[in-house]
């Protein structure tokens, strides 16, 4: 592989800080001998690069910082037998995201947080989203993070600190209803349950709770956007809500909730985003997110908050018709869905790679059809993170990939 000089001091400022990272963690690929990379900040209304082959040197043309590390990255992976060449690129998205799940008996250490986050930023991504359930500290809330490894404040200011000098925006993906079953483990949240992992709705104890959730999950972020999941709620109203309530419909309570909750994000100026697929759910007879002959009743589309953000999640299939398909369904629930591909890291020790492309392939072709600005590939530890994470990276390139081209081979 070639070797490469970069004078940090003489770099853009807002590049410095991270490039010293990188080539500090490569000194077999940077230092004294190498070609020289030169990098320019040329402002641009949309993300692109230019990188332009000079007499004993390499000028980088930027729009953002993550252009100028996606530059970099692709020069890295040039093969040493063949010498660089000039290039153009320009990104097909507004947002490329790597999401990290957290909450699965695996919550990564900070450094290694920090060095996974410079892979991405070498790959062109410009997001990161960590998965939360109870990992995270909240103030005054001693069992999150309890013999669990949570984040504190701290640790979370000095990724999000670290994440913005490599031109990503770091976010928290928390649960405001179900998934949270380590939590309602503990007698103290008796109260707050309805069943064994989904907090009890319509209560305000339970709306006191969250909202020092949502409170703490962005205090220590510059990104005040905030996935508060909702998905998979199993159940919902059949526990104690039910003996408070008697029996309610769920899509209502599922509405009455998210209401209820955006108001207290609203209050605090942070923007709410769900995960979809309870809407999918309860319109299926046979609760299934991608049963495509649910039916969605018009009264319940029309009380779904239209500022609050759905994200429709995909692994699964392999085929574009059926995501542009899923894609208009939720542009008919009155908003721009956020996209979520995966690489199938859960219930396995090694990334389940050839089907991950596949079914990647088929979701970044359908979501650039379609013209949606926000795509992320997840990465999810369910059944005890025994996945080795770093297995994950020809996937998430892949990904990567896609989102700076038309189309990517595969192979």
């Amino acid at each position: 592989m070639h070797r490469f000089s970069i004078a940090i001091d003489q770099c853009p400022s807002e590049l410095r800080p991270a490039l010293a990272g990188i080539t500090a963690e490569r000194p077999d690929r940077f230092g004294p001998g190498g070609i020289a990379i030169r990098f320019i900040h040329e402002p641009a209304a949309a993300r692109r690069l230019a990188v332009t082959i000079i007499p004993a040197a390499v000028e980088v043309r930027y729009a953002t910082p993550t252009d100028a590390f996606r530059a970099l990255g692709r020069l890295l992976g040039i093969d040493a037998a063949k010498k660089p060449t000039s290039f153009t690129e320009t990104a097909r998205f507004k947002v490329l995201g790597a999401f990290i799940d957290a909450s699965r008996n695996g919550v990564l250490r900070v450094d290694q947080a920090k060095a996974l986050m410079r892979r991405f930023a070498l790959m062109g991504l410009n997001q990161v989203i960590i998965y939360t359930e109870d990992t995270y500290e909240v103030p005054g809330e001693p069992f999150f993070g309890y013999l669990r490894g949570g984040y504190s404040q701290s640790e979370l200011k000095e990724l999000d600190d670290h994440a913005h000098d490599l031109g990503l925006e770091m976010q928290l993906c928390i649960q405001v209803l179900g998934h949270l079953e380590q939590l309602l483990q503990w007698p103290a949240y008796a109260a707050n349950r309805d069943t064994s992992g989904i907090l009890l709705a319509e209560d305000d104890a339970t709306y006191a709770l969250i909202e020092k959730m949502v409170v703490a999950a962005t205090r220590s972020l510059r990104c005040k956007t905030l996935q508060i999941g909702m998905d998979e709620a199993h159940g919902l109203g059949s526990g104690r809500y039910r003996k408070l309530h008697g029996i309610v419909p769920p899509f209502d309570i599922l509405n009455r909730h998210l209401t209820r909750v955006r108001e207290i994000c609203r209050t605090h100026g942070i923007n709410p985003r769900i995960m979809s697929d309870m809407y999918f759910r309860l319109g299926s007879k046979v609760d299934h997110y991608y049963d495509t002959d649910c039916v969605i009743p018009a009264e319940v589309i029309k009380d779904i908050p239209k500022d609050v953000g759905l994200t429709y999640w995909d692994y699964y299939h392999t085929s574009p018709d059926f995501y542009e398909n899923w894609i208009d369904r939720h542009r008919a629930l009155g908003s721009e869905p956020i996209m979520w591909t995966g690489v199938w890291t859960w219930c396995r020790m090694w990334a389940g790679l050839p089907f991950s492309l596949s079914a990647i392939d088929a979701c970044m072709t359908a979501s650039k059809k379609k013209k949606l600005p926000e795509v992320a590939a997840c990465m999810w530890g369910d059944d005890g993170t025994e996945c080795d994470i770093y297995s994950a990276l020809p996937g998430l390139q892949f990904f990567a990939e896609h989102g700076h081209a038309e189309q990517v081979d595969p192979l």
